[in-house]
């Protein structure tokens, strides 16, 4: 993460220099239309979520953009974005991360691959580049209806340029990275992440599974040295540090799923953290009674959707 110091909030003039670009764009649109930015606004706000889970529980980077004048249009780019971006290996959900493990056949090496602060890390310029690649140029889908310059601009504005302040009143922009608390930095993570991916698979061959949510990636191979071939890989066409996890007594934590190696298929069961204290909603709160109904049917549909035999769903529920 690399920031740049500013004397002067920007913030108007960001508003006016994108609502010059949203009123070149509009017009020229048929179908799709940008919000113009109204109304006042004021700097984003930087702040840290100790990471509890975390050796040394390091601060998490958080720019809250909710009060800049980009946030609504950037999250309107993000939405406009997301279908251009491809997802051959990315999971939404841990449903589909067990779906994917249904129907993949045990054997050989399973680990993780974890990129160390992706978000910080991500190159702004190249994946804007990236992104206007696979929306103006890819042969499968028609490009959209906006100039090429002008959704450069934009994103630009959205990510370079969002100012924001400090808990000293210090202003800054981030110039490198896409830190939480942005709309766009999962696109922008998906984006990097997914080309890196295709660089990677056209040179070489594909391991029987790999499956990635965001940063965190699942791997299946024939072998530990194919893991670590493909950790080289990764790292050498990409700008990012990759971390190896690698299975114990056959059993692997990956998002809130644990998976065991058994001979013919995989078997999993819900894992939480050593960090969790298990302490949730306070049944005496004075919370809505349907908030405590949905906290108890979340845990019971987790235990059923995760647990692969009924006696590890039966010691979830206990």
């Amino acid at each position: 993460m690399k920031f740049s110091r500013i004397t002067k909030n920007p913030a108007n003039d960001i508003k006016r220099e994108a609502n010059r670009i949203i009123e070149t764009v509009n017009p020229a649109s048929n179908a799709l239309h940008l919000p113009p930015i109204t109304g006042d606004h004021n700097l984003g706000y930087i702040y840290g979520n100790v990471r509890t889970h975390k050796q040394g529980n390091p601060l998490r980077p958080i720019i809250s953009q909710i009060p800049a004048p980009m946030y609504l249009l950037a999250k309107k780019l993000n939405t406009i974005l997301t279908p251009y971006i491809p997802d051959t290996y990315s999971l939404k959900s841990s449903a589909e991360f067990l779906e994917a493990l249904r129907v993949t056949p045990t054997g050989g090496c399973i680990a993780s691959m974890d990129v160390e602060s992706l978000f910080t890390n991500v190159p702004v310029d190249e994946t804007i580049q990236m992104i206007l690649d696979k929306v103006y140029r890819d042969p499968d889908i028609p490009p959209l209806n906006i100039p090429e310059h002008a959704l450069r601009a934009l994103l630009e504005i959205s990510t370079k340029k969002a100012p924001f302040s400090d808990h000293r009143g210090r202003m800054y922009t981030q110039i490198y990275g896409v830190a939480m608390g942005s709309p766009l930095r999962v696109l922008f993570a998906n984006v990097y992440m997914c080309t890196v991916e295709e660089r990677v698979f056209q040179n070489s061959g594909k391991p029987r599974m790999h499956v990635r949510y965001i940063n965190d990636t699942f791997v299946s191979t024939d072998s530990q040295v194919e893991i670590e071939q493909l950790r080289r890989a990764f790292h050498d066409h990409s700008r990012l540090s990759y971390t190896i996890e690698h299975c114990q007594d056959r059993r692997l934590p990956f998002l809130d799923v644990l998976v065991k190696q058994q001979d013919t298929r995989f078997r999993m069961n819900v894992y939480t953290k050593p960090t969790n204290l298990g302490m949730c909603m306070n049944r005496e709160s004075e919370c809505p009674e349907r908030y405590k109904h949905s906290t108890i049917s979340t845990f019971v549909r987790r235990a059923l959707s995760h647990c692969s035999s009924w006696n590890d769903t039966h010691s979830e529920l206990e």
